[in-house]
């Protein structure tokens, strides 16, 4: 779902949009639809990375509309159309709101919001307002939600007959030899790293952007002791890199350890607790960080020793999908009971 304003100038022509949309940080681009790249459809995107302003940001499309069209809505040839999904952050909605109102301001016209109506601006008050850190936590989870569907959709059309055959032979010594050549658990072995490369991401970009822009977070900052070398003071001038994310590098987030002493002084948020409770994943009840730890243990091996588990089945695998699904949920729930 998305929310689609309008604007059916009075005067405007293709050239003067275009200058209008340029000088509000709307950027041109071509459409995904080959066709829609025309003389008469002309493509901009306003996206704002400053401390996480959008999600989606908002489409302009500078249009030629027909003589019947004109006639219709009494205006001139060139129309704006702009477009922000229905998940969009308030800022998106505001900045849909201001470009229309600023191109009405010069151009003219009435303008048709199809949430709202004629001439009727998107009600911010229906969207919250949230903190910089609060819509990054959001974006992040997003991200990491997306990959762990793909590896769950990749394993879900699975299917390998070597592997039916080998699981049939019996456990004698032979078959247990045979069952190390087993392409399915070389497959589901090596994707074990990228489980706990999602743990890293979450548990690590969250930290990151806490300790950036929750002001008891960045009192903590002072008290940290680290040794900030020349060339990494020239990437905080350039902006390849801050000092939030430089302290976030003294912390190993692929260790349980360390990302629970990292989010206990910072976050005030005990992740040994919240994970030692017991929660049904995947049709049983486990405790979480007893699957969590497995997971990184098995990943040591796998990484340092190349040492396969060769009991490591299909189901165990999206056993520990879920219960990295089921970790990133919990430790948000309590983010947000802490209103972050």
């Amino acid at each position: 779902m998305s929310v689609e304003i309008t604007l059916y100038t009075k005067k405007a022509t293709k050239t003067g949009l275009t200058r209008l949309l340029d000088e509000n940080g709307f950027q041109k681009i071509d459409h995904v639809i080959e066709e829609m790249n025309n003389e008469s459809n002309l493509h901009f995107m306003w996206f704002g990375f400053e401390n996480h302003e959008s999600n989606v940001g908002v489409e302009a499309t500078v249009i030629k509309i027909d003589e019947s069209n004109k006639k219709e809505y009494k205006c001139s040839d060139w129309v704006l159309h702009t477009r922000t999904k229905a998940e969009g952050t308030y800022e998106d909605k505001a900045k849909q709101n201001e470009i229309i109102r600023i191109a009405r301001k010069q151009f003219g016209g009435s303008f048709y919001n199809d949430w709202y109506g004629t001439n009727r601006y998107t009600n911010l008050d229906d969207y919250e307002k949230l903190q910089p850190h609060e819509k990054a936590v959001f974006k992040i989870k997003e991200n990491a939600f997306d990959k762990l569907n793909q590896i769950i959709n990749c394993l879900d059309s699975y299917k390998n007959p070597m592997s039916e055959h080998l699981q049939s032979i019996g456990d004698n010594m032979l078959g247990k030899l045979l069952k190390t050549k087993d392409p399915s658990i070389t497959l589901y072995n090596g994707l074990i790293p990228f489980l706990v490369s999602v743990i890293e991401y979450f548990f690590g970009e969250t930290f990151v952007n806490f300790i950036t822009y929750d002001s008891s977070a960045r009192d903590l900052i002072i008290d940290e002791k680290v040794k900030i070398g020349v060339s990494e003071v020239v990437k905080i001038q350039n902006k390849e890199t801050s000092l939030e994310r430089i302290i976030s590098e003294t912390y190993n987030f692929q260790n349980l350890d360390s990302i629970n002493k990292a989010y206990k002084k910072y976050l005030k948020i005990d992740v040994f607790a919240i994970l030692s409770k017991r929660k049904k994943v995947n049709g049983k009840i486990f405790r979480v960080l007893t699957i969590l730890g497995k997971l990184v243990d098995s990943r040591h091996k796998i990484i340092h020793n190349l040492e396969f588990n060769l009991d490591l089945t299909k189901e165990d695998y999206i056993t520990y999908v879920k219960t990295v699904e089921l970790t990133i949920e919990m430790i948000i729930d309590e983010l947000k009971k802490k209103r972050i």
